[in-house]
């Protein structure tokens, strides 16, 4: 009698997944290769598909309008974005060091001009008293920024965090080298997915799931679409911001800023890092200008312009684009934010999907009833 009750039947279930969790957690080593492996595809697949949805439409307008066959423009958009790579690597990063290097030396001259000021305080009545209560001697020699030490701690810091260093620069080159293949096999057999599900795996789709998933793919696929032109968007007017203002590498600095823009709200900030590193240190009255240009131009893009765009792409108020960022981004950061919208979408598809059902269930259940 005991072992039909509820009480019994729940204690064995609880006690049977408690177990299992403990059992699971003891022999987390079998795991761990699996683990390893999705945690190596995870961002790779992810750049992938956000840039198959990006340039599927480019590979499918250059097959049916251009008569280009597929592979070959498979080929071109890859070499396309490689030479982007390239050129940005080319272009920006020896300028970067060249400004770095710059600021070392000029933070290695201006030291000394420095302390002697400092010092020069002692002399002087109406700080004296403070001078020798805060003992500034000892607090200049803490400091320690001269151009030998400074360049000696940054050895320092390279020589102890060479692990991290080799890890950080394997794993970028695991995604440069999965993306593109991911990328090309995605855009030639992508279409394919689908209709191979339904012929099979759901050959009797009673439930029309393969409905369901032709909407969450449209739904993605709208929702990156708005978001790439928005991004788009903001190259333009960051682009033409900079060549008004007669900043160097302006297209380079503009695409940075447009790609960091699919980050929300913190994207813009990120973005202008490479201008200011650039520019602020020769010109940093321009350097100011285009600071408060980019960020004016956040506010208005990102209160007015994405909620719009995004909204409409994928059916979403812009109220709820922007309750949504806020409510993801003060959970789970950045990452919150740039899944917040399109996982919304995804949910919303299923909640629908889900509702048809019930109705479907409760019309068939009147017609028996009628009978």
């Amino acid at each position: 009698m005991f072992k039909n009750s509820k009480l019994f039947f729940w204690t064995v279930e609880i006690l049977a997944v408690t177990l299992l969790i403990f059992l699971l957690s003891q022999i987390d080593f079998v795991f761990q290769p699996i683990k390893t492996l999705l945690t190596l595809l995870f961002v790779p697949f992810i750049i992938a598909g956000f840039l198959y949805y990006v340039f599927n439409p480019v590979v499918t307008f250059m097959e049916e309008k251009l008569r280009i066959k597929k592979v070959l423009g498979i080929f071109i958009v890859l070499l396309l974005i490689l030479g982007m790579i390239i050129f940005a690597i080319a272009s920006v990063i020896p300028s970067l060091i060249s400004q770095l290097t710059s600021l070392i030396n000029a933070t290695g001259k201006a030291y000394p001009q420095v302390r002697a000021w400092i010092e020069g305080l002692q002399h002087n009545p109406r700080f004296a008293q403070i001078y020798d209560q805060l003992d500034v001697n000892s607090l200049v020699e803490k400091l320690n920024l001269s151009y030998t030490d400074i360049l000696h701690n940054l050895l320092n810091s390279i020589t102890v965090s060479v692990g991290s260093i080799v890890g950080i620069i394997t794993s970028i080159v695991m995604v440069m080298i999965l993306v593109p293949i991911l990328l090309y096999y995605m855009l030639k057999d992508g279409e394919k997915i689908i209709p191979f599900l339904k012929e099979n795996v759901l050959t009797e789709d009673r439930l029309n799931i393969f409905e369901l998933l032709e909407n969450m793919n449209h739904t993605i696929s709208r929702y990156i679409s708005g978001v790439a032109l928005d991004a788009l968007l903001v190259f333009i007017v960051v682009f033409i911001g900079y060549m008004v203002l007669g900043i160097p590498y302006a297209f380079l600095f503009a695409l940075f800023a447009g790609v960091t823009n699919l980050i929300p709200y913190a994207g813009p900030y990120i973005g202008v890092l490479p201008m200011i590193v650039t520019v602020a240190f020769n010109r940093p009255v321009t350097a100011l200008i285009a600071v408060i240009y980019v960020l004016v131009l956040q506010q208005l893009d990102g209160n007015l312009v994405y909620p719009k765009i995004v909204g409409s792409a994928v059916k979403v108020h812009p109220v709820t684009v922007m309750i949504l960022m806020l409510i993801s981004g003060s959970l789970y950061g950045i990452l919150g934010m740039i899944i917040a919208v399109p996982a919304y979408c995804l949910v919303k598809e299923i909640v629908k999907f889900a509702n048809s059902l019930y109705n479907n269930h409760k019309a068939e259940q009147r017609k028996i009833i009628s009978k």
